[in-house]
């Protein structure tokens, strides 16, 4: 008999337990609903499922809302199925005699992702921008209208049903700091860096960065090569950043021809082959202890340093200054084809001496010019050249430079200045307004072939 009373008196402390439990359970409701039996929006989470068709126009949407005490919202909308997106909105609210809400935005973060699953993980987004006032799109900047069904509240947008939840929505605040961090240590961690490699022979090899573009002027001379075979280029794009892996990746949108021979004469833009590119569309460096190191590709490099930690000399290539040096148009256009090439001016003529003297033989072979002599020679030089009479003048590289008089020696200072050069392809200019000399590169000519 004790055994059956002891069961009993489990089974009923069991049974109140239920009751109370069930009680509760309605007290909880109560506290989201109003006398009036609507739901209490002040101080209140609600999430809601829009299900679309898959298409762009049409995600799949994730809704959280939540309506602070003080007449402000948040609104978090996660975007899926068609468009991986996220759209977090904060702004003021109002509720009429009826329970309707009535939403009017003030700020938009407006997020894109690679993919659903870099969404749902929580990766960087490919984008972030933000909305304010009079730049919000047409769909945002309207009153947003919610209808109060009593059990819940009706989205007029999509017709979504949004329920009272526990779950929190995101601070716009703390959600946008949170995000743009992301962000900058993945597309914007070395904006405002330059980095170099060291060494007088790798001066040549630096890369700079401004938000999240770059450019790379690409120079490289392996240990074993010989040293006519070096390579140069120039590489421009965008790139992203993981610290996950500590790895910089480049997306290369443009590159200048590549560029072979001597190291130094690269540097100097002179050239003995070339070729249409590396074609390389993207490139990826290891970043540790302010060096970056070329990693994964076909390509080598030396590591490069960055300036900016201890930059008291204030020496850092500037991305500004890079881009108007040696961007991939003005590279190309500023390289030469290297005059110590086998078919070069100087297997005709070793030194400025050796053309001066036959120039000079040209010269006094005239009787009108039978006064010519030489006043300064020089080489690696430029001469303001021009196409015609009065045209524009254009600085370009010469072999040789000479500076002349047809005077007779002593009354030099009586005489124009004169000049006549040779370029890298055999072409003679001269004259005080510097053009193209005709005889005298036919002279050239016959004289290389006899």
């Amino acid at each position: 008999m004790k055994r059956k009373n002891y069961i009993l008196v489990i089974i009923s402390i069991l049974f109140l337990l239920v009751i109370a439990g069930c009680g509760n359970k309605k007290a909880d409701l109560s506290n989201v609903k109003e006398s009036s039996g609507n739901i209490v929006i002040k101080g209140h989470n609600f999430r809601g499922l829009h299900q679309g068709n898959g298409t762009v126009k049409d995600p799949d949407y994730k809704y959280s809302i939540y309506f602070s005490k003080d007449g402000n919202f948040v609104q978090d909308i996660i975007s899926s199925k068609g468009f991986a997106g996220r759209f977090t909105e904060k702004g003021t609210y109002n509720i009429s005699k009826n329970g309707d809400v009535t939403m009017n935005i003030a700020s938009v973060t407006e997020e894109r992702f690679n993919s659903d699953s870099a969404l749902l993980k929580g990766y960087t987004p490919t984008s972030i921008v933000q909305r304010e006032d009079n730049t919000l799109n047409d769909a945002e900047n309207h009153p947003i209208k919610i209808e109060n069904k009593k059990t819940y509240l009706l989205g007029t947008v999509n017709n979504v049903k949004l329920y009272p939840t526990d779950a929190k929505t995101v601070n716009y605040k703390e959600h946008y700091q949170d995000e743009m961090k992301k962000y900058d240590n993945t597309y914007n961690k070395f904006s405002g860096h330059g980095f170099t490699s060291n060494g007088m022979d790798t001066s040549m090899n630096g890369i700079a960065f401004k938000g999240n573009s770059f450019i790379w002027r690409y120079g490289y001379l392996g240990k074993n090569t010989d040293k006519d075979n070096a390579v140069m280029t120039v590489f421009e794009g965008t790139y992203s950043y993981s610290s996950n892996n500590h790895i910089l990746t480049l997306n290369v949108s443009n590159q200048s021809k590549a560029y072979y021979g001597n190291l130094m004469n690269l540097n100097d833009f002179k050239y003995m082959k070339s070729d249409n590119s590396l074609a390389v569309n993207r490139l990826k460096l290891k970043y540790r202890n302010n060096v970056l190191t070329l990693v994964d590709s076909s390509l080598k490099g030396w590591k490069m340093k960055d300036a900016y930690p201890d930059d008291t000399s204030r020496s850092q290539l500037k991305y500004d200054d890079y881009l108007n040096s040696y961007s991939v148009s003005i590279f190309d256009s500023k390289m030469q084809k290297d005059s110590d090439d086998n078919s070069s001016v100087k297997k005709v003529f070793p030194t400025k001496e050796d053309f001066a003297d036959w120039v000079t033989d040209y010269y006094q072979d005239d009787e009108d010019t039978e006064n010519f002599h030489v006043l300064e020679a020089g080489d690696g030089a430029t001469l303001p050249i021009q196409e015609n009479t009065g045209g524009i003048k254009k600085d370009t590289p010469m072999v040789y430079r000479l500076y002349y008089s047809l005077a007779e020696e002593g009354n030099d200072e009586s005489d124009v200045g004169r000049n006549v050069g040779i370029t890298s392809d055999g072409k003679i200019y001269s004259g005080h307004d510097i053009m193209f000399d005709p005889d005298l590169t036919q002279a050239y000519k016959d004289y290389i072939n006899n």
